[in-house]
């Protein structure tokens, strides 16, 4: 139907052109041609000022680590990203790490450890998912063993980046300095596939602050990471853990040994106006509401300590603890 009311559209004003063009010595005829084509023109564009609108949409993942002496290691708590955090931290040496003399967690250097570990997982995330083609639909599915994401995929063309070309964008990152993603195999052919013509950008803002975004005619997304703070202990995880808490006074010494340090992921998705109606452009969207949803299941400290919480009710410490 719309293919149809284009073509009898484009045949109708067709026709009246042909007709203006033959009786082009009127003045009559090609004063009427003029006002009906800037009349309908006029009525097309304030239409569409008024009901085309920008579609965009932010969404803001909060993201927590916890941490602990002696070489600032993840703890043992089934997190979906502790892999790539356990990586990170071993890289680590042992005079990198700050000296110690008060037997404490030091969380600034933790903060600042975990933001560039954070920052390495969600590129090799995304690398990960995307090694072999762009076009995808994620979604969320709740099965037996819990919330989990389906993926489909489309081999469609598009533009592909080496690993090394995206990390080296961010040169100030402690684990792209060390050339990690040189060192570790991650199993995916290190590169990633975008939709075609993407571009990628990276600025970071301030020391607690980057953005990544990847911009083609269609869709603009741009994955910001903020650093939230940091703190001494791990608060209700201590219990489960059997962690002093650091509310306990009585074990400050030891509770002092760990620390916790929280992010958020803000994700900015913003079509083209121009383009909201294009027939493409459901791909794109679904590309970029995949990438959404790919960071938003992996790093949501939110649906991670909902998880938590069920699963220790119904099985007890062994159901949260990674071994």
């Amino acid at each position: 139907m719309k293919t149809a009311l284009i073509i009898f559209s484009v045949l109708l004003v067709i026709g009246v052109i042909i007709y203006a063009w033959l009786n082009r010595d009127s003045d009559r005829v090609i004063l009427t041609f003029a006002t009906a084509m800037m009349i309908g023109a006029l009525g097309f564009i304030t239409k569409e000022s008024i009901s085309n609108k920008t579609e965009k949409y932010t969404k803001e993942i909060p993201i927590a680590v916890f941490y602990g002496l002696p070489k600032y290691s993840p703890l043992n708590i089934n997190m979906p990203f502790t892999r790539e955090m356990m990586i990170c931290s071993q890289e680590i040496p042992e005079q990198d790490l700050p000296k110690n003399e008060h037997n404490s967690v030091d969380i600034g250097f933790g903060s600042k450890m975990y933001f560039d570990a954070i920052q390495y997982a969600i590129i090799t995330t995304i690398f990960e998912r995307y090694s072999r083609a762009w076009n995808v639909k994620a979604k969320k599915m709740i099965t037996p063993n819990g919330e989990q994401l389906s993926w489909q995929s489309l081999n469609d063309a598009g533009t592909t980046y080496p690993i090394g070309e995206v990390m080296q964008k961010l040169p100030e990152n402690y684990f792209v300095k060390a050339k990690l993603y040189e060192t570790i195999h991650h199993g995916f052919g290190d590169q990633v596939i975008l939709p075609p013509d993407t571009k990628i950008s990276i600025e970071k803002n301030s020391d607690y602050e980057i953005a990544e975004t990847f911009k083609n005619k269609y869709i603009t997304l741009s994955i910001k990471l903020i650093s939230q703070g940091s703190s001494i202990g791990i608060g209700e995880y201590s219990k489960i853990l059997g962690i002093p808490s650091a509310m306990d006074r009585r074990n400050a010494p030891e509770s002092d040994k760990y620390g916790n340090s929280v992010y958020l992921m803000q994700i900015d998705v913003e079509q083209n106006i121009l383009l909201n109606g294009h027939p493409d452009m459901v791909n794109y969207r679904n590309w970029a509401d995949s990438i959404v949803e790919l960071l938003d299941n992996k790093f949501n400290y939110e649906t991670i300590r909902e998880n938590h919480l069920r699963q220790y009710q119904l099985y007890g410490v062994d159901a949260i603890k990674l071994y």
